[in-house]
């Protein structure tokens, strides 16, 4: 039997618990990716772990041995050093406090000491007691709503127990990568302008222009209401400037530089298309976050023409860049057009399986 700890971030804690599960989680999206930029760093998971007005993140251990520890605030036993020797797997949970009040989210991850290579069985008992733990912080936290993200190898996947503990799959992303050099094969021209300024929107030097904040505002709500989620629960969230230059000193204090493309028509913003890149990271990979048109303008190669402006801007100002990794939603015939035509290769998947 497997049993749950938590770990509790103190002044001056030691790093092994957080390095732990950095190392687990790297190796374990570089046995399905086969890329050695894959991966999450010690440092990115810390801040993770650091308060924050927007969600609250939990990282658990399920340990082989049961030995006796302090009780944290939510009942579990306290994770030290010397439990990582007796550690099967890691959950790491996070708790939305803005909106979707009613959703625990989770990602779940073997540990490297015991985690299957590819074609190899996949053990059992670590996912029945992530799922029991899931249903007990539910229980306790008032949350009815339970979000659990496993990536895996590209196509469908099921894991352990996840059906038989009530669990359907909600929906699922595709991970790929491509080389900046293919860009030119999107095209440059569309019916639309486009700049693409520093910064995550309006967290920048740069003076907006009449009515600019609003509209940008007007279309990270729109995108958040709007983009594809399958069938996952999630609440639409209310952008405005406080909330997105929030976001943007969360992103600068993880270690994060954005561009943000934006697309014009008739002097209106209509589109926007995120690269980010952290220090900790290769020089020479970005991550695609957002790129979202207005339903009304889609259709007329915004998107793509977007796409390219962004991440030429993006190879000039971070000159070592030559990969782009990004997320998108696997049944979006838009996004896969656009894939093909950077011959972006699939390297993973991931899938939301929710229980209410």
């Amino acid at each position: 039997m497997l049993h749950a700890q938590q770990f509790v971030p103190r002044p001056g804690s030691s790093e092994a618990v957080v390095g732990g599960y950095a190392f687990s989680a790297t190796l374990a999206i570089q046995d399905i990716t086969g890329l050695a930029t894959s991966g999450v760093s010690a440092s990115h998971i810390a801040k993770r772990l650091e308060p924050s007005t927007e969600s609250e993140a939990i990282l658990f251990a399920l340990t082989s041995e049961q030995p006796l520890r302090p009780v944290t605030d939510l009942g579990y036993r306290e994770l030290f050093d010397d439990d990582l020797d007796h550690t099967e797997a890691w959950l790491f949970v996070s708790l939305p406090l803005l909106e979707d009040r009613q959703v625990i989210e989770a990602n779940f991850t073997f540990d490297s000491e015991i985690a299957p290579l590819p074609g190899e069985p996949v053990p059992t008992e670590p996912w029945v007691a992530a799922l029991s733990l899931l249903d007990d912080l539910s229980t306790r936290l008032g949350r009815p709503i339970c979000q659990l993200w496993v990536t895996h190898s590209p196509g469908d996947d099921t894991p352990p127990g996840v059906v038989e503990a009530g669990y359907t799959a909600a929906f699922r992303e595709d991970q790929a990568t491509f080389e900046i050099a293919g860009l030119d094969s999107l095209p440059a021209l569309a019916p639309a302008e486009f700049a693409v300024i520093e910064g995550p929107g309006f967290f920048s030097r740069r003076k907006a222009g009449p009515q600019e904040v609003e509209q940008f505002s007007s279309l990270l709500t729109a995108a958040s209401r709007d983009y594809p989620r399958g069938e996952l629960i999630m609440d639409t969230i209310d952008w405005d400037l406080a909330r997105i230059r929030d976001a943007g000193a969360r992103l600068k204090d993880r270690g994060g530089a954005q561009l943000t493309g934006l697309a014009y028509v008739d002097g209106v913003i209509v589109g926007l298309c995120e690269v980010v890149r952290f220090h900790a990271d290769d020089a020479s990979v970005c991550e695609l976050g957002l790129v979202y048109v207005l339903p009304e303008h889609r259709g007329r190669g915004i998107g793509a023409a977007m796409l390219r402006a962004s991440l030429s801007r993006a190879k000039e100002v971070w000159e070592d860049l030559e990969t782009a990794y990004c997320s998108y939603p696997a049944d979006s015939p838009a996004a896969n057009a656009i894939m093909r035509g950077l011959d972006a290769e699939v390297v993973s998947s991931t899938t939301a399986w929710q229980k209410r």
